[in-house]
């Protein structure tokens, strides 16, 4: 038996000690992730954009080279019979170059395309960043379904001795049917509850599997003695401060504009004349009219071509205003990027605010529930409380259990997404919070700055 308890043990003990943490959880992210393999495929894509557009501003050659066979009947002058048969071969090599003096159509477009690559940069960071808050969010959300699964088990498990002792009660007399009844409601109650519990549980478990491409069934959970505290700066006009110049979201809304803003330039030059430097070098062979041969003939060409247009049936005036609606709309898009901004920023500081309040007071409220529970308990046994009271106490104490673990899981991510907005959330956060998992870390319990350096982020 001994040696069973031992083997029990070890495999315990064996499991645990894989137990993935945060870090973990987040590097299978990193490499595993399809969200942020989508957006580094489209950030890579997106920068060839800027060579494809300079083209129109470097030279351009291009190099034919054709052989044809001709055979030529005709008919012979008034008064003679017959018909004339000429066959020859004739080739021809031609190279032309040409060089964009002015253009200011392939200048915008190539100017669009620079800040088109700045947009993509910024959907990459802002990837980035949003990888970090799923991966966190993802490992806490299964952190939060365990505490409320165990929570809903602890209560089963109560409700039900409580059914057992009201049906022991009745049976030698003590009390009326109708108290095993209602005891009976409260352990299906609780029993639908905890397959609730656990359904949520496995829901958590396959989110994360999803993230990470791998299933994980243990997670290290958070240390009881973590302190949940005002993250500084304490001041919620500094948080905004920050997220008006780093948040990648409006980075990426301002260099949107600038993209638009160049196209509906690149647009509206398609009036302007352009100018190109053309030079052309044809050999090539020539039919002869007075023999059946042909000669060679050398060409060499170079100038200067000018194209204005004139007439394209109304097609340039409707991109032209079509173009200046897309920038229209996207100053609209900035505007709004920045009142979203500044609402989650000032919502999120202050649901912190409230977190770190309700955190001690959801501490403090199991201790009060434990002790009610207790003292019904013992009215219980004396005659003077009822089984319903004592189930009402049962469960007020399992929800001040679970609302405590949920207040602590809320302000986490609430400080998450605040880091998110303010501009500042990067890898670094991810090591701190694995610091407060239970396992030894050097990571502090304090909460994050907001002047911390996003470059940090994970590429």
């Amino acid at each position: 038996m001994k040696k069973i308890l031992t083997l029990s043990a070890a495999v315990l003990a064996s499991s645990l000690s894989h137990a993935a943490d945060l870090s973990t959880i987040y590097q299978y992210a990193v490499s595993n992730d399809a969200e942020i393999a989508t957006a580094r495929a489209n950030r890579q894509a997106n920068s060839y954009n800027v060579g494809t557009a300079r083209g129109g501003l470097l030279p351009q050659a291009s190099l034919n080279y054709s052989i044809t066979q001709i055979d030529v009947e005709s008919d012979l002058p008034a008064g003679s019979i017959g018909t004339e048969e000429r066959d020859y071969e004739q080739s021809q090599l031609q190279l032309q170059a040409s060089q964009a003096l002015f253009n200011l159509n392939s200048w915008y477009t190539y100017q669009a395309a620079v800040a088109g690559d700045d947009v993509a940069g910024y959907q990459l960071q802002l990837a980035e960043q949003q990888l970090l808050l799923r991966s966190a969010q993802s490992y806490f959300n299964v952190l939060r379904a365990q505490d409320n699964l165990s929570a809903a088990q602890a209560e089963e498990k109560a409700v039900k001795r409580s059914l057992e002792q009201t049906k022991q009660r009745f049976d030698v007399g003590l009390i009326a049917i109708t108290e095993v009844h209602e005891a009976q409601a409260g352990y299906d109650l609780s029993y639908v509850n905890l397959l609730g519990q656990e359904a949520n549980l496995d829901i958590s478990y396959e989110a994360l599997e999803r993230l990470t491409g791998t299933y994980f069934d243990t997670v290290t959970p958070l240390r009881p003695e973590v302190t949940m505290e005002m993250p500084q700066p304490a001041v919620a006009d500094e948080w905004l401060a920050s997220g008006m110049a780093k948040y990648a979201g409006l980075r990426l809304a301002e260099a949107n504009k600038e993209a638009v803003r160049m196209q509906r330039n690149a647009t509206r030059s398609n009036h302007l004349p352009s100018v190109n430097l053309v030079a052309s070098y044809t050999d090539g062979d020539q039919p002869s009219f007075t023999s059946d041969d042909t000669y060679n003939q050398e060409t060499t060409a170079i100038g200067v071509q000018l194209s204005v247009p004139l007439l394209a049936g109304g097609s340039l005036y409707s991109q032209s205003k079509q173009a200046a609606k897309q920038f229209a709309a996207s100053e609209y898009q900035l505007e709004n990027e920045r009142r979203t901004v500044k609402q989650n920023i000032r919502s999120l500081f202050r649901l912190i605010k409230t977190d770190v309040l309700n955190v001690k007071a959801r501490k403090q409220a199991i201790v009060s529930a434990e002790s009610a529970l207790e003292a019904t308990e013992t009215g219980y046994e004396v005659g003077t409380r009822n089984i319903v009271e004592v189930l009402d106490a049962q469960r007020n104490l399992f929800r001040a259990q679970s609302d405590y673990a949920n207040a602590r899981y809320d302000y986490i991510e609430n400080l998450l997404n605040l880091k998110f907005f303010a501009g500042t959330l990067n890898a670094k956060d991810i090591d701190m919070l694995n610091g407060w998992l239970a396992q030894p870390a050097a990571a502090p319990q304090t909460a994050p700055s907001a002047t911390q350096d996003p470059s940090a982020t994970q590429s």
